[in-house]
């Protein structure tokens, strides 16, 4: 990973944050795509210390503008990039609509990630060996595409949401994979992790989860193994759960569904 540019979404805390720390530790250029830039130069003075090289890119993936200017920010300043980890993630108990007129978690977790891997493709594609990972769930396999309430508009459900854009990252993963031959893509569950992804949860569970469950750091090995291995070149359009492949949902396996997604989502970003 000497020297190799590397952008991971969700950058300050939990898989995203060790995930930057591993791929600095090996000698990756991490660009930390991040909320909140203070934080954000927190994280690039501590993978300083330790002896990485990290820089900071703002991004909120509830706003594409926001979106728009980071890979316009990123283009400008990099003439390539070899890995984008689209890691950044939310859930939320009730329903909420971005500025963009989404649902926050379709847009967090899903649009926002096909947009911005869309931007970047052309810097992409200039990297040596450009890999892309999407950090997905096992929740997937609750998730459903109901192609006339995408964004639940009606009987709307915290984890339902979440899992229906966990299952969304893996069709576009797949369909990605088709399109783009000269990509290595893949989704990946990385494991039940203590993370802020938790924080809505009833506040004993809460409690519960963050002390038994592993740390992010075991969450972030099997997202930097799919980011760095040179033994997964040319291995594409995969799930993993771990370290292992697995096959992912019935629904998570349909062609023609991941090609319709990709259509409704670049509609719904303003792309088609």
């Amino acid at each position: 990973m000497a020297g190799r540019a590397v952008l991971v979404t969700g950058a300050t805390s939990g898989i995203g944050l060790e995930t930057a720390r591993q791929l600095a530790a090996i000698g990756a250029r991490v660009i930390l795509g991040v909320r909140d830039p203070a934080r954000g130069a927190e994280v690039a003075a501590h993978i300083a210390r330790e002896g990485g090289s990290a820089e900071v890119l703002p991004i909120d993936l509830a706003s594409f503008r926001s979106v728009r200017e980071a890979a316009a920010r990123f283009e400008a300043s990099h003439s390539n990039l070899e890995v984008l980890v689209n890691n950044a993630g939310t859930a939320v108990p009730r329903r909420q609509v971005t500025g963009d007129g989404h649902e926050l978690t379709w847009q967090t977790n899903f649009l926002s990630g096909f947009l911005l891997t869309r931007l970047l493709l052309p810097v992409l594609k200039r990297g040596e060996r450009p890999r892309i990972v999407n950090v997905s769930s096992e929740g997937h396999r609750k998730g459903r595409i109901d192609w006339g309430n995408l964004e639940l508009e009606r009987a709307f459900g915290g984890f339902q949401a979440y899992a229906n854009t966990k299952l969304a990252q893996i069709l576009f993963t797949r369909e990605l994979a088709r399109r783009e031959r000269d990509l290595t893509v893949n989704a990946l569950h990385p494991g039940a992790i203590a993370t802020r992804i938790w924080r809505n949860a009833p506040p004993v569970l809460r409690y519960i989860l963050m002390a038994i469950l592993p740390s992010p750091a075991k969450g972030a090995a099997p997202v930097t193994r799919l980011a760095s291995d040179p033994a997964l070149d040319g291995v594409t359009g995969r799930y993993f759960k771990r370290f292992r492949e697995a096959a992912p949902s019935t629904a998570a396996s349909s062609d023609a569904d991941a090609a319709r997604l990709w259509q409704v989502a670049e509609e719904q970003i303003g792309l088609a």
